[in-house]
């Protein structure tokens, strides 16, 4: 009888727990992840490497949950299709697509993140940064070249550029490429210096330069988990990434130190710019909060033929970008291919028109090497990388050399030729050496 007795104590022990466990306001519930493939107006916008899966900019996301017969989509993948931002606040229990609700919300931009890159997946190990207080010694300049810097002087401190060309973010860029020794790109907008980037050997801005570790660049500027500041009548927070490309923001300078994952997390490159362009280029994940007139982040739209002339600027700066990292590594520079070019060109054009992310095509199931066959380009070696989801080929390049499988080929010293080519935020490399 004694036994029973317990037993029942037990059991309403155990009641007892379990009515405490689920008295709160959250439950769990039981759904499955589905490898779904989604279409949006016909164009699948799930990861060819990762099925039913689609990237947020930092990690890999299931497109599609089913709980109870029906299937449920992240409000975060409708928003980016819809170019509308999204959020959501835990106090109130609430969510959004669009407008925030109430005066002081924060509408979320787009981000547009990095795609995977195939052979192999591109790395992501990104963690979050911030930075207020400025470094001391930190002067802001890259080869006598500062922000706001006028046109005129520029000229006086370098000379005429290489190349001048057009932006995606709404100016000019001015191409020194030289010297690979100080290859510098200075962006130019209204006469005044608003971007400077360099991978140059020689590239160095305050206490930072080309070959400086992870652990010298935290002793000298502050890189916690968020950037904030105050831009336009807005309280902007960017999600920073200390261990890829931290951003600091020095006497209200933005600088972006590019690592080098599989060189020991050192400087690679280094690039200061403007506020207003480093929001509109969407680098890092962003929110801000604004009162009154909603403050414009987005970059100028682009003609039919202003695109053209933007993504032929990105396939000449991917050129420069490989053969200064060539450099500093000793290796022979490479040639440009119109043929490559355009056998490259054919394919990112390809990806963007039927939205698929691949090195075997899926229009017409070529792979790179029969797409150089079919072109008729007589070959002894070849490679290709792609990217997609960058805004400029400064973004596509770090992270191919961040890829162990893009860096063999940027770094493969049997190669002598490069043609490169851009659609929109698709990238291909196809990388080569003729048949004598």
């Amino acid at each position: 009888m004694r036994k029973w007795i317990w037993i029942g104590v037990f059991a309403l022990l155990v009641a007892g727990i379990g009515h405490f466990l689920i008295a709160g306001n959250s439950s769990a519930i039981l759904a499955n992840v589905q490898p779904t493939t989604l279409y949006w107006d016909g164009k699948a916008v799930t990861g060819v490497d990762s099925s039913g899966y689609f990237h947020d900019g930092t990690r890999y996301l299931p497109a599609a949950l089913e709980y109870k017969g029906v299937t449920y989509v992240p409000l975060s993948l409708i928003g980016r299709h819809l170019n509308k931002p999204t959020g959501r606040d835990e106090a109130s229990h609430s969510a959004w697509l669009g407008q925030a609700p109430g005066a002081a919300k924060r509408p979320s931009p787009q981000q547009t993140g990095p795609a995977a890159v195939k052979l192999p997946p591109a790395q992501s190990a990104t963690a979050p940064t911030e930075t207020k207080r400025p470094a001391p010694n930190t002067s802001a300049s890259l080869f006598g070249i500062s922000l706001g810097m006028p046109a005129e002087q520029v000229v006086k401190v370098l000379g005429k550029p290489a190349r001048q060309e057009p932006s995606g973010l709404g100016y000019q860029w001015w191409i020194y490429n030289r010297d690979p020794a100080r290859y510098l790109q200075v962006g130019i907008s209204d006469g005044k210096v608003v971007d400077i980037y360099s991978n140059a050997p020689q590239a160095k801005t305050g206490n930072a330069s080309i070959g400086t570790s992870l652990p010298a660049l935290v002793r000298h500027y502050d890189i916690a988990h968020t950037v904030s500041f105050s831009y336009m009548n807005a309280h902007v927070e960017i999600t920073n990434q200390k261990y890829q490309r931290p951003l600091v923001i020095v006497d209200g300078i933005p600088h972006i130190f590019y690592l080098d994952k599989q060189n020991g997390d050192k400087v690679t490159a280094i690039r200061l710019i403007d506020t207003l362009m480093l929001l509109r280029g969407s680098f890092y994940e962003t929110k801000w909060t604004y009162q009154g007139e909603a403050p414009n982040f987005d970059p100028p739209p682009l003609s039919v033929k202003e695109r053209e002339q933007v993504n032929t600027a990105m396939e000449r700066q991917l050129l420069d970008l490989v053969n200064v990292v060539r450099y500093r590594y000793k290796l022979p520079l490479l040639t440009w291919s119109d043929q490559a070019a355009r056998v490259a060109r054919q394919h990112s054009r390809d990806m963007e028109s039927h939205g698929f992310f691949d090195h075997v095509s899926a229009t017409t199931g070529l792979n790179p090497f029969q797409r150089l066959q079919k072109a008729g380009i007589a070959y002894s070696m070849a490679g290709e990388n792609i990217a997609a989801g960058y805004p400029d080929a400064i973004e596509a390049h770090e992270s191919w050399m961040n890829s162990p499988g893009h860096r063999k080929n940027v770094l493969e010293k049997g190669f002598a030729q490069l043609g490169a080519g851009v659609a929109t935020d698709y990238y291909t490399q196809t990388f080569l050496t003729l048949k004598q």
